[in-house]
C-alpha cells in the first residue's frame, strides 16, 4: 500500500495541466465574509475568456482581475452566476494566460460563528488551497489533512491539497483565543 501511494504522488502532478491556487482570507466570522485571491492558468489555445463560477447563495463584491504577465487589469463581467474574465488576446499556441482574481464572498452557509468558534465548511474544487484564520483564532479541527503554520503577523495559515478529480468536502473549525 505504501508504494502505491508513493506512485500516485509521483504521477499526480502530470494529471493537471492548470496550476490553480486559492487563498481564502477569513474576515470576522460574524460578517460571513472571506476575501479570495485566485490564481488561474489557462493553456487551451484560442481561449478568449475564462468563466469563474460564483457559488450559489454567495454574494460577491470587490472583484478585480490582474494579468500576471503584465500587471495590468483585465476586463470582466458578471454573467448569470459567473465572473467572465476577458483576456487581452486569445491564448496563443503553446502559450498560456495567467491571471489573478480578487473578490470577497459573503456566504453565511459556509462561513459562520457559533459562540467563540468559527466554522468554514466548504468543498474545494481547486487543487492547492490556503485558508488564513482571522487574528486571534487558533485551529481546532479539520476534516482533511492540512499543514499549519503561523504568519509573521501571528495569524494561522492552513494549507491543503485536493488530490481528487472532484470537490473535496472540507470543514475547518477554530476558536477565539482568550
Amino acid at each position: 500500500m505504501r508504494s502505491r501511494c508513493l506512485l500516485l504522488l509521483l504521477v499526480a502532478p502530470a494529471l493537471w495541466a492548470e496550476e490553480d491556487f486559492t487563498v481564502y482570507d477569513l474576515l470576522a466570522p460574524d460578517s460571513h465574509k472571506f476575501a479570495i485571491l485566485y490564481d488561474v492558468v489557462i493553456s487551451k489555445e484560442g481561449s478568449p475568456f475564462y468563466l469563474n463560477p460564483i457559488r450559489k447563495g454567495a454574494k460577491v463584491s470587490d472583484e478585480r482581475v490582474i494579468d500576471l504577465a503584465t500587471g495590468r487589469p483585465l476586463r470582466f463581467e458578471n454573467v448569470e452566476g459567473y465572473l467572465k474574465v476577458i483576456f487581452a488576446q486569445p491564448v496563443p499556441k503553446n502559450g498560456e494566460a495567467r491571471f489573478r482574481i480578487y473578490k470577497t464572498y459573503e456566504d453565511a452557509q459556509s462561513y459562520f460563528a457559533k459562540g467563540d468558534e468559527l466554522i468554514f465548511d466548504r468543498p474545494f474544487g481547486i487543487r492547492r488551497n490556503v485558508i488564513l484564520l482571522p487574528a486571534g483564532f487558533e485551529l481546532t479541527g479539520s476534516t482533511v489533512p492540512v499543514m499549519v503554520s503561523t504568519q509573521v503577523d501571528g495569524r494561522i495559515k492552513i494549507s491543503m491539497m485536493n488530490d481528487r478529480d472532484d470537490q473535496l468536502p472540507s470543514k475547518i473549525t477554530a476558536r477565539r483565543l482568550p
